[in-house]
């Protein structure tokens, strides 16, 4: 198997111009819930405006948020436009559903005389900044952000759960097919879609900023976590909620320990989850052997991959797997689930091992084997290291920047 790349390659399914033509760009990219949810599609958009505003093009944010915070504001230096709306379950109280009257996104496309829209989200907000922006005669570019499992693995079952599971990846279908360039995050996020394969369309990651994610000493982020000094450190970092599967890894701690007695389990991240795998690693008898360490800001997440041994992703699905990124960046070593909707499977190469999804025995078993081997582990994280140099988030917005221009020109 061969490492993905994450910007467009002689193989990866179009051709893009080389150089960046002079003119600067004005870009509205929709997305609701910016600069509120700490979820990876969010935090991608985020950084890929601050990269196109860096570059010395003008950004447009179009968002939602909370009726107290609707109207026109600043963010990151960029203009942002705020729709209210009602509050999303299973969100952690973050991400709310923005529903503009279309005048009035017309009139911000308008006046703002944007060049392109880009949606990141399949929401009613970028659903109806779709259908303005192409009634303007604007090129939509549509980002696959959104995954179903995302959103059905954390639903309860119910009569036509099935059915209506259906029904959303025939929506997504439909909406996608109306973009004048998909963009996909990974090549195993662009096989999710065969349906759309003839279509204009590139894999473009969401990279990992390595000037920001690089090794450095982990004290102050043990300190501040109160995690033990001198036990072998395993970490995940992401939401907590049910598609992640931070359970599993939880339930294979008291599996970890009976072989490695010293090792310790860190935490990072939000999520309703959270109260639920506190009560299973208390009822484990292992409660005092895993840390929640909640939110790390960016500035301290290096410190934090770098304290770990080893990095673990046990999440059930992924387009691609930001955070796997930024702990190869930081040179640490992988235990990734086998799982059928992960994309993250595609980052072990030689930097680490797979595991049984959802089987707390063999994510022990495979840690186990790494952790009791530590020139593995060392040779690993330099493996990981090296590999995240073909991730550089500058050359993934380069990559965009020249898709932008790709449908300007042929608008």
């Amino acid at each position: 198997m061969s490492v993905p790349s994450p910007v467009p390659s002689a193989d990866s399914l179009m051709s893009l111009p080389d150089a960046r033509p002079p003119r600067r760009l004005k870009i509205a990219i929709v997305s609701d819930g910016l600069g509120d949810v700490i979820a990876g599609s969010f935090i991608s958009t985020i950084r890929f405006a601050d990269l196109l505003h860096a570059r010395g093009h003008d950004i447009v944010l179009i968002s939602s948020g909370p009726p107290r915070r609707r109207g026109e504001g600043r963010f990151h230096g960029m203009t942002m436009h705020r729709f209210p709306g009602p509050l999303i379950p299973w969100s952690d109280g973050q991400l709310y559903l923005g529903v503009p009257a279309p005048g009035r996104l017309r009139w911000i496309l308008e006046t703002e005389q944007v060049d392109a829209v880009h949606v990141m989200v399949p929401l009613p907000l970028g659903l109806i900044a779709l259908r303005v922006g192409k009634a303007l005669g604007l090129p939509v570019v549509i980002h696959s952000h959104t995954q179903p499992e995302n959103i059905f693995m954390n639903s309860p079952r119910f009569p036509g759960y099935e059915a209506l599971y259906r029904r959303f990846c025939d929506y997504l279908n439909w909406l996608y097919r109306q973009a004048d360039m998909m963009i996909y995050p990974s090549a195993f996020a662009f096989r999710q879609f065969p349906a759309l394969a003839g279509g204009p369309h590139v894999v473009i990651s969401n990279g990992v900023d390595r000037d920001r994610f690089r090794p450095m000493s982990p004290g102050a982020f043990k300190v501040q976590c109160g995690i033990p000094e001198g036990r072998l450190h395993l970490l995940y970092v992401g939401r907590l909620h049910k598609e992640k599967d931070v359970a599993t890894l939880v339930r294979a701690v008291p599996l970890l320990r009976e072989r490695v007695p010293g090792c310790h389990l860190s935490l990072v991240g939000l999520g309703y989850e959270r109260a639920d795998l506190t009560e299973l690693a208390r009822a484990l008898g292992v409660g005092t052997h895993v840390t929640f360490c909640g939110f790390v800001p960016d500035d301290d997440l290096s410190a934090a991959y770098t304290s770990a041994d080893l990095f673990v992703m046990p999440s059930l699905a992924e387009l691609e797997g930001m955070a796997v990124l930024e702990a190869m960046a930081c040179g640490r070593p992988l235990l990734v689930a086998n799982a059928q909707y992960s994309a993250a499977v595609d980052f072990v190469h030689g930097n680490g091992l797979l595991f049984n999804a959802g089987d707390p025995r063999h994510l022990a078993e495979q840690a186990c084997q790494l952790l009791e081997a530590p020139a593995t582990l060392q040779a690993m994280g330099q493996a990981s290291l090296s590999m995240s140099a073909l991730f550089d988030i500058h050359e993934s917005a380069r990559a965009l920047e020249s898709v932008y221009y790709s449908v300007i020109g042929a608008s």
